[in-house]
């Protein structure tokens, strides 16, 4: 087997990559490569080349990032079975939380080379694919905000997405969409959020799934209706203390295996892929059970 490591040196600590090699050239008998990525979103190009080069060989894929980082490796593959796909979690990584609380489990090296394979569910879409989450609402407000305040160099790290989760509370408008669950109207009503997962974590803390079993071929959708700013905070505090069961009295929220939604005024609308945002007229989205090899961690390493 060859093991290939993507990292992206902007969500690492600094020298990841050299100590990476590092330990890697102790592991006796290890096949491996590393590559930083050098821009937004060369994780694709990279893994799209290595696929055509090592053609017949087994192949295991690290992406030593955030949640972007692996969603734009995972966009590389035209069959997601085609190789095996790890993390090692630097940033937002939010599907891990199915698994556990803490980063460093998934950061032993040694463990995770040794990892076990299990086969989980992924979101496929008409946009690409998502392993976490699909949404749109208030949500990509904060992520368009946040990236607007971190291009024109305000705070650093994760301080221009906290002022803008705070924006987006305050001022994230509602708006009109036409949304169906599993084929049946969910509403034609305003929308402050609409969120579709494979996992139940979304923005690091906020807890909005229903369903963490990420192996079952269902999903959650959680639909926060047009409301008033009282309703919104107790949402999000519902759901930010991991109150799953008390959700229900500020927000929809339920299991589906397909969604799709639309402006009802047909205008276009920003849609939120693991932290990716994207602009479209029209979403479709559904679960694809059990589609994808993903190492955890081998045990007591």
């Amino acid at each position: 087997m060859i093991h290939v490591f993507i990292v992206n040196p902007i969500c690492c600590e600094a020298e990841f990559a050299g100590k990476l090699r590092a330990k890697l050239e102790k592991i006796p008998d290890l096949n491996y490569y590393v590559f930083s990525t050098r821009r937004e979103g060369h994780e694709k190009d990279l893994v799209e080349l290595i696929l055509r080069y090592f053609d017949n060989e087994e192949l295991r894929f690290y992406a030593c990032g955030g949640s972007g980082t692996l969603r734009n490796m995972l966009c590389a593959f035209k069959d997601m079975k085609r190789a095996e796909v790890a993390m090692i979690p630097y940033g937002s990584c939010d599907f891990l939380k199915v698994f556990t609380d803490e980063p460093g489990y998934f950061r032993n090296i040694d463990a995770m080379i040794g990892g076990e394979v299990v086969y989980v569910d992924y979101i496929e879409s008409n946009l690409g694919v998502a392993l976490n989450s699909v949404s749109f609402g208030a949500d990509t407000d904060l992520l368009k905000v946040g990236e607007d305040l971190k291009s024109l160099g305000i705070g650093r790290s994760h301080f221009p997405y906290t002022i803008a989760s705070i924006y987006a509370s305050l001022f994230a408008t509602n708006k009109s969409y036409d949304i169906k669950s599993d084929g049946v109207n969910v509403s034609s009503e305003k929308v402050t959020l609409m969120y579709f997962g494979n996992g139940s974590v979304i923005g690091g803390r906020f807890k909005l799934g229903i369903n963490d079993i990420v192996d079952d071929g269902m999903g959650s959708y959680f639909y926060l209706k047009g409301k008033a700013l009282y309703a919104r905070f107790k949402a999000l505090r519902c759901s930010a203390r991991g109150e799953v069961d008390k959700l229900s009295k500020w927000a929809d929220i339920g299991s589906t295996k397909h969604i799709s939604a639309r402006r009802t005024n047909g205008s276009s609308f920003y849609v939120e892929l693991d932290g990716e945002l994207t602009t479209t007229t029209e979403l479709e989205a559904h679960i694809v059970r059990q589609g994808l090899k993903f190492v955890i961690p081998k045990r007591g390493v």
